[in-house]
């Protein structure tokens, strides 16, 4: 399934969010949505997703628009960037995302309930189908919400903020899941704002300012020092690594000084500012404890 989301823009109230969006993204591919808070990313995904009407433009799968709110159910997977706290089963959270498939008030199927342990198994949540969802871990909750929407069996994710608050070890795990989905022929759109982690999993970024893409790409091509100058203001270093890129800030320290890090044993570390005198590095103060 390819979605192409074609000269779209978006106003809300008096402000127009999105302007003139055009891209496209199709099974097999991740793409990362970068960009400041307030530049469109989530106005993206809702628009894509059918809760918000284009001013102009038009959003098509498969090149043609998407009827009901169950059609676009079935074919596009949603995960919202906060998280609603509930005192449901983790199962019947998870169970939430085979609504597309329950017509009127038929109750849920034997076919529904496999669908949603599976998706619990996908995310190595299979054992605490039935915790309340209210006593898990934050990354434990965003696992379970990203079964939901695998058990709603999408053809295209739109996740919005899917590591927000996490630990990088959690943030890591949640971005290798859904690799790992796109990797068997799925697509996902995901709105982020760690760059490295979007460098290090997205086949493709955008890069959006005030609503309009103004970069789009490979992130080795796309992700440079005077791209995130221009659309975050932030002075970086990036380096490449392989196919991939890293960003660290741009340190600013005094005239004649350079910062020293010394690694130690038993993972300890020293750090001063020095100054750099013919050759020589002075005035460090610091020192190790020897294993």
């Amino acid at each position: 399934m390819r979605l192409v989301v074609k000269g779209v823009s978006v106003k809300l109230g008096s402000r127009e969010v999105l302007k003139d969006v055009t891209f496209e993204v199709g099974e097999g591919e991740l793409l990362a949505l970068l960009g400041p808070n307030g530049s469109g990313k989530t106005t993206m995904l809702r628009t894509i997703f059918g809760m918000l009407k284009p001013l102009k433009g038009v959003v098509l799968l498969d090149g043609r628009e998407v009827g009901s709110a169950e059609e676009a159910a079935r074919k596009l997977g949603f995960l919202p960037q906060d998280t609603p706290m509930t005192n449901l089963k983790v199962i019947d959270v998870v169970m939430l995302g085979r609504t597309p498939y329950l017509s009127g008030l038929k109750r849920p199927k034997e076919e529904d309930y496999r669908a949603a342990m599976e998706a619990l198994k996908e995310v190595g949540m299979e054992k605490m189908a039935d915790r309340l969802f209210s006593e898990l871990s934050g990354g434990e909750r965003q696992k379970v919400m990203l079964a939901r929407v695998f058990a709603q069996q999408p053809e295209i994710m739109l996740l919005d903020e899917p590591t927000a608050h996490l630990d990088i070890a959690a943030q890591i795990e949640i971005m290798e899941i859904v690799r790992s989905k796109v990797e068997q022929g799925k697509a996902a759109i995901v709105a982020i704002h760690d760059i490295n982690l979007a460098s290090s999993f997205a086949t493709k970024i955008l890069m959006v300012k005030d609503g309009v893409v103004v970069y789009a790409g490979r992130p080795e091509d796309v992700i440079t020092e005077e791209s995130i100058r221009d659309v975050f203001g932030a002075d970086v270093v990036v380096r490449k690594y392989g196919r991939g890129v890293y960003i660290a800030p741009k340190l600013k320290v005094p005239n004649g000084l350079r910062r020293v890090h010394v690694i130690c044993g038993r993972g300890e570390w020293w750090s001063n500012h020095a100054h750099a005198q013919g050759g020589r590095i002075q005035g460090f103060r610091g020192g190790c404890e020897h294993p």
